[in-house]
């Protein structure tokens, strides 16, 4: 997949930036696609997950707490359309889950930005922490 354009990196970080940790933030991820048949940018912002090794909890895939500067967002787009919560799964195959939802302009651009309470089951753990040691590892 083509890098993304430079517009749509300075958003999604703005929109990071919004994402306060309650601990250690894991790296946060994103996903980008653009929807031709609407000419939208789909972003979808996650904090990974932190796998634990060793102890009784190894193996465990950890979401990473944050909370997030729901007021704050608006004031990056130049128009919000609209702003939705939505609490949780859909269905038992909704890979988004509990998310915010914000559609709006965005230098001119229309998109869609989600922030996901948890990271998707597809992607990869972007930190790792050895449970004895509390050695905290970014992976990505």
């Amino acid at each position: 997949m083509p890098a993304p354009p430079s517009w749509l990196n300075s958003m999604a970080n703005q929109v990071a930036s919004l994402m306060y940790d309650v601990d250690v933030l894991a790296p946060i991820g994103c996903h980008f696609f653009f929807n031709d048949s609407c000419n939208e940018w789909e972003v979808t912002l996650f904090a990974s997950n932190t796998e634990i090794v060793g102890g009784e909890w190894d193996g465990v895939l950890a979401p990473s707490k944050f909370c997030f500067d729901i007021l704050k967002v608006g004031e990056i787009f130049e128009e919000v359309q609209a702003m939705h919560w939505q609490a949780l799964p859909v269905n038992f195959d909704d890979q988004l889950g509990p998310h915010i939802s914000i559609e709006g302009t965005y230098e001119g651009h229309q998109v869609w930005v989600r922030v996901l309470a948890e990271s998707p089951e597809e992607f990869e753990p972007g930190r790792r922490v050895k449970a004895y040691e509390f050695d905290l590892r970014e992976i990505w």
